[in-house]
């Protein structure tokens, strides 16, 4: 085996004006060499999303949105779990078990979320002091304010959903107290960007994000439907009722807190590579900002439909909507972020194995190949695969080592 030199064949970029290594994609900027239909703006790449390049950016995929450090066939385990938290959860309420589906609805996608922040190495990659900062934040500032405000929801969310409220409580119960949830569902977000400011790559802000988002509404569910722990092994509830609330609270809030928080996570860690400072910096950054707040509106959207008199089937609908409006923002926003921020050091002549379509590629932001985001893999992984970097075979029945 030998590591001689090899010739790249290289050509301009049509975007970014670079020469760079032929391919697929630019290795630069991640666009398309060559022009697609259907494409969209360059600067979006609809056709392929960064951490998915299989998977067009507006494919509402749970997995690579929740869990973008992977590559698609290590998702394969976490799309079984989801199957499990949503077969767990239909059987509990075919059952009637009213604490096993407060548990589960409350504790599934976090728990799956916590084996995701394992498997794509941020016990590695993040000092253990600052996750569980960001999940202790998360639980502390659930607990404390489902109690402040626990009598003033209390019709609202017991064991009966969709009660109606109107006039001065609506805006109290439906506004502001969903606002100043999220406000606090957002804070471990901010409060470790600014004391722990580890690194600040996007995709560790996410995660961030997504953890104390998804531990403060699981805190906030277990703390606030506690009283359900008390009302007998089997529940005398109608069936429609325990469908919806297995629906809202074990699907659809953890994801709109997710897309949340990982938003929020994603615009306080995004920063622009100096190549591109001059280029209206701050335009992606309020984008991200925008569709945080977007979010925002979604979980006032949510107040609103919990406290007026809607039918519960309808009601689980605008809830698995909404999720799905804010699963589609965060996608868009992890797109942004990967596509327009700054990246490792651009080593165009030296070979890297991409964990994503399995081909050897130049060390650059994207891989000329699947165009897939390199820093959509753990730092970890980047820094063990340019640790021991793939050598040229020149005859494959040489076992020598020798020329």
């Amino acid at each position: 085996m030998t590591e001689g030199p090899v010739e790249i064949p290289m050509t301009e970029c049509r975007v970014c004006k670079v020469d760079v290594p032929a391919g697929e994609y630019c290795g630069l900027c991640g666009c398309h060499l060559t022009p697609r239909r259907a494409e969209g703006p360059d600067w979006l790449r609809m056709r392929n999303f960064g951490a998915a390049p299989t998977e067009h950016l507006l494919q509402p995929s749970v997995t690579s949105s929740l869990f973008p450090h992977l590559p698609d066939r290590s998702r394969t385990a976490f799309r079984i779990g989801l199957l499990v938290v949503v077969a767990a959860l239909a059987v509990c309420t075919v059952l009637r078990l009213p604490a096993a589906l407060v548990t589960v609805s409350a504790l599934g996608l976090p728990l799956l979320f916590l084996l995701y922040l394992r498997e794509s190495d941020a016990d590695r990659d993040f000092p253990v002091g600052t996750l569980v900062l960001t999940a202790a934040l998360g639980i502390a500032l659930a607990v404390g304010w489902v109690l402040l405000t626990g009598r003033m929801v209390a019709k609202a969310y017991g064991i009966e959903l969709g009660a109606a409220v109107v006039g001065a409580r609506m805006l109290q119960m439906g506004i502001l107290i969903p606002i100043g949830g999220v406000l606090l569902m957002l804070a471990p977000a901010v409060i470790v960007r600014l004391v722990r400011p580890h690194t600040r790559e996007s995709l560790d802000g996410f995660m961030i994000g997504a953890l104390g988002a998804m531990v403060f509404t699981a805190a906030a569910t277990l703390t606030r439907l506690a009283p359900q722990f008390g009302t007998g092994v089997v529940s005398r509830r109608p069936l429609e009722s325990l469908i919806v609330e297995a629906g809202i609270r074990g699907v659809a809030v953890p994801l709109t807190a997710a897309a949340a928080g990982g938003l929020i996570g994603v615009a306080l860690w995004f920063t622009r590579p100096d190549s591109k400072k001059d280029q209206h910096p701050g335009v992606v950054r309020a984008l991200l900002v925008g569709f945080a707040v977007a979010v925002l509106a979604v979980f006032v959207a949510l107040g609103l439909i919990d406290v007026a008199h809607v039918p519960q089937m309808l009601m689980l609908v605008l809830y698995l909507v909404l999720a799905l409006v804010a699963l589609l923002l965060l996608r868009i926003g992890l797109q942004l972020a990967l596509l327009h921020e700054a990246h490792d050091e651009i080593r165009s002549d030296e070979p890297l194995l991409c964990t994503h379509c399995g081909h050897v590629v130049p060390d650059m932001a994207f891989c000329p190949a699947c165009g897939v985001a390199t820093r959509a893999s753990s730092r970890s992984s980047r820094r063990e695969r340019r640790e021991a970097r793939p050598v040229r075979a020149d005859d494959p029945d040489d076992q020598t080592g020798g020329p």
